[in-house]
């Protein structure tokens, strides 16, 4: 085992001659995500790994990994074993993640449901597998409820809370309580999987459509973590605070995955929330931050306190910030790094954040990447076009949308992942991600970015939030709509908007029309719900 922690050493310290082998546990053996935590556990046995924020618990290593190992034993027992698709339907908590791990223990395939989800859309996540085993909780009964006669293969739902209200609802189906699948056993369990071979089916957002579930195998995972320890040189010193939901690629690959791999701790919380975010951070001691959707604009717009200066934050990464960098720094007192990184729930990580550069970042090289226009002619360098993605390693990335063959077919041509995000390279390889195409407005002609009019809109001094939509003009163009939420005693008219803008964008992008609302609506990765935007017009 000493020789995994070298290696994965000498891969962080730059021994180029190590680098191709951190997926490699002991020798000739493919390392999956069961034998990772394994892995970690010998090495960090009693130290703490998992805190959950709004009660406290945490488990160390040895305990998590108990934990997950009487799990995996109890779903042997149900007919959980190599192959099965179980999903997990619960919010970010150590039942969710101590399952996630059994699965992988076990060789199953997790299914991580978006619990945001209601209606067809929900009943088809959980069908698209054939799932036979559903991990879930009371707060979400009633969404279950209303798919009940869609879910075709579902035979048992094991509740981690009171499980007699899911008897009266499911009567044909077997509730099982939580504590009734613990095996008695904490024995380790070796899953033989290769790390080629899929681990979990994750969900992509749904902003270019209907969310679509991706098969990830285990080496995609390991590579995105691999890439963030890499980037931020994480040590079993560092701390990683995450609000964002496990269903997510943010919060299992680029948050507890890399903690884990280098013996470090992770803090979880169910949501991002102001009044609580800088007293968990000081708390337990963070002491790194990924900033997803509006996060750092919301930060940056808040009244200041006392905490925000009295942490151990080494830096803040993620989406970019609309606000002066030096001074965002200097009010919180860490590294917030310019770069963005790049990746997607199909490709992984793609490119690395650069601390001191905007823009994406450099391109892997485990990737090669184009930008390419529409009848896919590459484009010159620094020219803006659809990005697409041709992994250079096996099982980097997911290989299909499950159950999709039409929209698998569109997304991968000639060993090229299409991604629709407009993007563009500079001289140097890196990568500049500008705008989804599908979030592009179309006025007088122009395809406009609603990701660069936001940008403008968010520096207007009274602007604490904001989203931007097209809305249909009668004419086959769109209008730019706004939407805001304002600093306290704040207002804004739509002229006075207008004149704000007009310096700092082409007229045409000038929003022809502005709502204000008290509170904006948002996903529960902290981007802004735009599908619910969209049905108030």
């Amino acid at each position: 085992m000493a020789s995994y922690f070298w290696r994965l050493n000498a891969y962080l310290f730059g021994k180029s001659q190590m680098k191709k082998t951190l997926l490699t546990g002991r020798e000739g053996q493919k390392v999956n995500l069961g034998q990772l935590l394994q892995n970690s556990v010998e090495q960090f046995s009693t130290k703490t790994f998992v805190t959950q924020a709004e009660t406290g618990e945490c488990l160390s290593y040895d305990e998590f990994n108990q934990l997950t190992n009487r799990i995996a034993h109890g779903l042997i027992g149900l007919g959980g074993g190599d192959k099965e698709y179980v999903a997990i339907m619960l919010p970010s908590c150590i039942q969710f993640l101590t399952s996630s791990y059994a699965l992988k223990k076990i060789g199953a395939i997790e299914v991580a449901v978006n619990n945001n989800i209601r209606g067809p859309s929900l009943g088809r996540m959980i069908n698209l597998t054939k799932c036979k085993i559903l991990i879930t909780s009371g707060e979400y009964l009633q969404q279950l409820s209303e798919v009940a006669e869609d879910l075709d293969y579902l035979e048992q739902i094991i509740m981690t809370d009171d499980h007699r209200p899911a008897k009266k609802l499911f009567p044909s189906l077997e509730i099982l309580p939580w504590q009734s699948i613990l095996g008695e056993s904490s024995s380790n369990l070796s899953c033989q999987a290769s790390d080629d071979e899929t681990a979990v089916i994750l969900f992509t957002s749904g902003t270019t459509g209907v969310s679509k579930g991706c098969d990830i195998p285990h080496r995609s995972s390991v590579r995105a973590a691999e890439s963030m320890i890499e980037a931020f040189n994480l040590t079993e010193k560092d701390c990683v605070y995450t609000p964002y939901p496990l269903y997510h690629v943010g919060a299992t690959q680029y948050d507890i995955l890399p903690a884990m791999m280098v013996g470090g701790q992770a803090i979880m919380r169910q949501g991002f929330s102001l009044s609580n975010f800088w007293s968990d951070i000081c708390r337990y001691k963070a002491t790194w931050f990924m900033s997803m959707g509006s996060v750092q604009q919301l930060l940056w717009s808040a009244a200041p306190c006392t905490e925000e200066t009295q942490h151990n934050l080494r830096f803040i990464w993620g989406t970019p910030l609309s606000v002066n960098h030096d001074d965002f720094e200097a009010r919180f007192h860490l590294k917030l790094v310019r770069g963005t990184g790049y990746g997607s729930t199909e490709a992984g990580a793609v490119a690395l954040p650069l601390f001191d550069k905007s823009g994406a970042g450099k391109v892997l090289d485990r990737y090669k990447v184009a930008v390419v226009d529409e009848d896919d002619n590459e484009l010159p360098v620094g020219e803006p076009g659809e990005l697409v993605i041709r992994p250079l390693e096996p099982a980097i990335m997911a290989s299909k949308y499950i159950g999709m063959p039409e929209e698998t077919a569109n997304a991968w041509r000639n060993s090229w992942f299409y991604t629709a995000d407009l993007a563009k390279l500079d001289e140097e390889g890196n990568l500049y991600w500008l705008a989804r195409l599908s979030e592009r407005i179309r006025v007088k002609g122009e395809m406009v970015s609603a990701y660069e009019i936001e940008e403008g809109i968010f520096t207007h001094p009274a602007v604490i939030d904001c989203a931007v939509i097209g809305i249909p003009d009668g004419t086959g163009e769109e209008q730019v709509k706004a939407f805001v939420t304002l600093k306290e005693n704040k207002t804004l008219a739509l002229e006075e908007l207008r004149l704000f803008c007009a310096p700092i964008m082409s007229r045409f992008m000038n929003p022809t029309a502005l709502e204000v609302l008290k509170e904006m609506p948002h996903t529960q990765t902290g981007k802004p719900a735009k599908a619910e935007l969209q049905k108030r017009q």
